[in-house]
C-alpha cells in the first residue's frame, strides 16, 4: 500500500512515520515543502503538483500546516487553505480516491473559564487566523472532494502531546523531571481539557489504512477518552518520570485573582483554562483503539525515549 504524508518531518508526523515504518506492508512517501535527499521516497510539493512521482497512491494524510496563530502576512492561508486545495486537485494524477486531514478543534473556539463542551454539531466560531484557516480548509475538502469523487476524513484535534513536543505542556514537564514544585490554576474551579496523544493518533490512523471502509467522508473530533483537569494530566506524568516534584493548585479564590490580572490572563486561561471536546461520535466507532490519557502518558513516556527537548 503506497501512503503519501504531507508534514512527516513535523511533530506530529515523525510519531506517525514513525509508528507505520513499522508495516512492511506500508510504503511511505514523504511530501515536503523542499526535499532535504535524506530518503529517496521524499519528494517536493512542486514534484508532486507537476505529476512527477511515479507513484499510484492508495492514501494521501494531510499533516503539513503552519503551526502559529495569527500572521501578518498570506502564509497561514497559503499553508492551510491553498495547499489543500492544491493537494485535492492533484490526487487524480495518482489514482488516489483516499484522503484524511488534520484539522484543529480551534474551529469552535479557544479554551474559557467557563466549562465548554464541543461535539461535531457546535457552531464554528473560530478566533484566530490558524483556525479561521483550518475551517475554510475542511470546506474546500468537502467541495472538492465531492467533485472529484475523492474519499476523506476530516480529524479535529484538540492538544496533542508525545515524544518531541515543544510547547507549554513540554516546559511543565520538564520542570517535573528536575523536581522543581509547580503551581496550578484551574483545578479548583473544576477546568477540565482534553488532549489527543500521539500513540491514539498512530492507532487510529493504522485502523484507517487497514479498513478502507472507514473513509467515510464525516468530521470527527477525536482525543484521549475522557478530558481531564491538567493537574491531573500532570500528576500522571510524575508518576511515570518517578519525579519528586510538588505540584499545588491554588484555591479558587486566589486562581480567579490571577485569571484576571490583564498581563498573564490571556497565557494562563490558554493553558489551564477549559476545554473539552465530545469523542463519542468516533469512539462509538472505534471504541477499542483509544487510550486514557494515563494509559498514553504511560505508554509515551516510561522509558524517556525520544524526549520532548
Amino acid at each position: 500500500m503506497n501512503i503519501a504524508i504531507s508534514g512527516a518531518n513535523g511533530f506530529i508526523g515523525k510519531n506517525l512515520t514513525l509508528a507505520l515504518s513499522k508495516n512492511e506492508n506500508f510504503n511511505l512517501v514523504y511530501i515536503s515543502r523542499i526535499k532535504s535527499n535524506k530518503n529517496s521516497n521524499e519528494y517536493s510539493f512542486d514534484n508532486f503538483f507537476k505529476g512527477e512521482i511515479n507513484i499510484k497512491f492508495d492514501f494521501f494524510i494531510h499533516l503539513a500546516s503552519p503551526n502559529y496563530d495569527y500572521c501578518k502576512d498570506n502564509s497561514i492561508k497559503e499553508g492551510i487553505e491553498n495547499l489543500t486545495k492544491n493537494i485535492l486537485l492533484s490526487l487524480n494524477q495518482y489514482d488516489c480516491k483516499n484522503f484524511i486531514f488534520f484539522s484543529s478543534c480551534k474551529v469552535y473556539g479557544e479554551s474559557s473559564l467557563s466549562k465548554t463542551f464541543f461535539n461535531e454539531l457546535s457552531s464554528i466560531e473560530p478566533i484566530s487566523d490558524y483556525a479561521n484557516s483550518k475551517a475554510k480548509a475542511e470546506n474546500l475538502v468537502k467541495e472538492i472532494s465531492l467533485n472529484e469523487e475523492i474519499n476523506y476524513l476530516i480529524y479535529r484535534m484538540p492538544f496533542v502531546y508525545g515524544p518531541g513536543m515543544r510547547s507549554n505542556i513540554s516546559i511543565l514537564f520538564k520542570l517535573i523531571d528536575k523536581s522543581i514544585p509547580i503551581i496550578t490554576f484551574g483545578n479548583k474551579n473544576g477546568l477540565k481539557k482534553s488532549f489527543l496523544s500521539t500513540e491514539n493518533i498512530n492507532r487510529l490512523i493504522s485502523y484507517n489504512l487497514k479498513n478502507t471502509s472507514s473513509i467515510d467522508n464525516e468530521i470527527y473530533n477525536i482525543s484521549d477518552t475522557e478530558p481531564v483537569s491538567l493537574d491531573f494530566f500532570l500528576k500522571e506524568y510524575k508518576k511515570v518520570s518517578n519525579s519528586k516534584t510538588i505540584i499545588m493548585s491554588f484555591p479558587k479564590s486566589i486562581s480567579n485573582i490571577f485569571f484576571k490580572i490583564p498581563i498573564l490572563n490571556k497565557t494562563l486561561i490558554k493553558i489551564f483554562g477549559d476545554f473539552q471536546i465530545d469523542n463519542k461520535k468516533i469512539y462509538k466507532k472505534n471504541h477499542k483503539i483509544f487510550l486514557s490519557s494515563s494509559e498514553s502518558i504511560g505508554a509515551l513516556f516510561v522509558g524517556k525515549i525520544d524526549k520532548y527537548e
